[in-house]
């Protein structure tokens, strides 16, 4: 099983064209890495003042100042992104941090089966990287690389990955890097989630991290060293309707990362030991395969969707784990960048007013977006067709009511 195998389909998945125009693959994501590399990066801009002299030949002319104070807003700027850097990792100041040796790890991915997990583990297994994969469900594609050992494990299911363990121990070692990646998507609206389904979303998405940790952190403990990434979601931080189960099971995430650092930094003191957290948007994996995406609308306004908050590929979110895995650093990766907004329109947060939050909401169309999901009709639809049942009915009783109203003033008229 290829990577680009994986990788194709997730992207390929739900998408009935494919692009046609060199414009189609332009969006912000792309314009926001060309700035950070050109006008915004340090590295260029100290070269603008003194482009700017030579050809203006004049300290006092305007370009020449301007370029100045722009050189020095960005490089302020990106000494203090610098200075927060080294001071959430304990890093040095001017020398990098030592790359890590992929030699020498062992990953374990949780619902690496399908999907992103999936392509991760065959991504590090190509780098001979030893890969443990937990997962629920036998894999959708039988792998060939001999770097790879699976178990089938209900992560939500403590004994079962307290089971599993002492297998990997046996088998392959103490895992030094633990990927959290495992989840399920409902798509359900509040009243319409059974029992069983509010269980199976915070099993699979908020427990299985409680246990893997449980049971994986004592060693990384003992060694002093590891990384932990947490897969949570935008939607932990901003929720929709028709995914209640799944936005509070994944914030759930965002509290258990924070809380986690604070632990390894301040009572375990194994600040080497990194935590990375996700927050991807939809990602065009099995989970949201048919989710209805503003970028998919027709027309203009799908256009400008597109533009502002492309589709999540798969292959985007993998090389950003492998990146902070790469550098050895604690991360929290925002993806796409339009996510970056939900810093401030979380209702615990309330930065941005509501009714530019609920503005964005409707345009979005994120309270629609799970409309293919669910049972038909759904709560929602079934208490509409409730209430125009009984306006209806309503309406037929008030017009027997004039109906006899006046049949009864007509026979007055009659016997007088």
């Amino acid at each position: 099983m290829a990577p680009s195998q994986l990788d194709g389909e997730a992207s390929t998945r739900g998408r009935t064209d494919e692009p046609h125009l060199v414009f189609d693959n332009l969006d912000l994501d792309l314009v926001i890495k060309v700035l950070s590399k050109t006008i915004f990066s340090p590295f260029f801009t100290i070269f603008l003042p003194l482009t700017f002299l030579a050809q203006v030949r004049s300290t006092s002319h305007p370009a020449f100042i301007v370029s100045c104070a722009w050189t020095v807003i960005v490089c302020l700027f990106g000494a203090l992104r610098h200075a927060d850097r080294v001071y959430a990792n304990q890093a040095s100041w001017i020398l990098a941090p030592p790359k890590l040796d992929w030699g020498d790890q062992i990953v374990l991915i949780t619902g690496g089966g399908s999907g992103i997990g999936a392509l991760l583990a065959e991504t590090l297994a190509m780098r001979n990287v030893s890969v443990v994969v937990l997962t629920k469900d036998p894999p959708k594609y039988e792998t060939q690389n001999e770097n790879i050992y699976t178990y089938t494990c209900d992560v939500s299911d403590y004994a079962q990955v307290q089971a599993a363990a002492g297998k990997i121990r046996e088998e392959v070692g103490d895992p030094t890097i633990i990927v959290n990646n495992a989840g399920v998507v409902k798509g359900k609206l509040l009243l319409d989630l059974t029992e069983d389904d509010v269980k199976d979303t915070f099993g699979a998405n908020t427990l299985a991290h409680f246990w893997t940790l449980k049971t994986f952190l004592p060693a990384m403990l003992a060694r002093a060293s590891g990384h932990v990434v947490t897969m949570s979601s935008v939607l932990g931080v901003v929720g929709c309707a028709q995914m209640t189960d799944y936005c509070a099971s994944k914030a759930a995430l965002v509290n258990l990362h924070q809380s986690l650092r604070f632990e390894l930094d301040n009572r375990y003191h194994t600040p080497a030991i990194r935590t990375t957290l996700l927050l991807p948007s939809f990602t065009r994996t099995s989970l949201f395969s048919l989710a209805a995406l503003p970028g998919s609308r027709p027309g203009p306004l799908g256009a400008i969707w597109s533009f502002l908050a492309p589709e999540l590929q798969p292959h985007v979110v993998v090389k950003a784990i492998i990146d902070a895995l790469d550098a050895g650093e604690s991360r929290v990766c925002r993806l796409p960048w339009y996510t970056h907004a939900a810093r401030g329109l979380g209702a615990g947060v309330g930065v941005v007013p509501k009714w530019m939050g609920d503005l964005l909401q409707r345009l979005a169309g994120a309270d629609h977006a799970m409309r293919a999901y669910g049972p038909k009709p759904d709560a929602g639809e079934r208490l509409l067709a409730e209430r125009e049942a009984q306006a209806s009915a309503s309406a037929s009783a008030s017009a027997s009511v004039d109906e006899k109203g006046g049949s009864r003033s007509d026979a007055k008229a009659q016997s007088e």
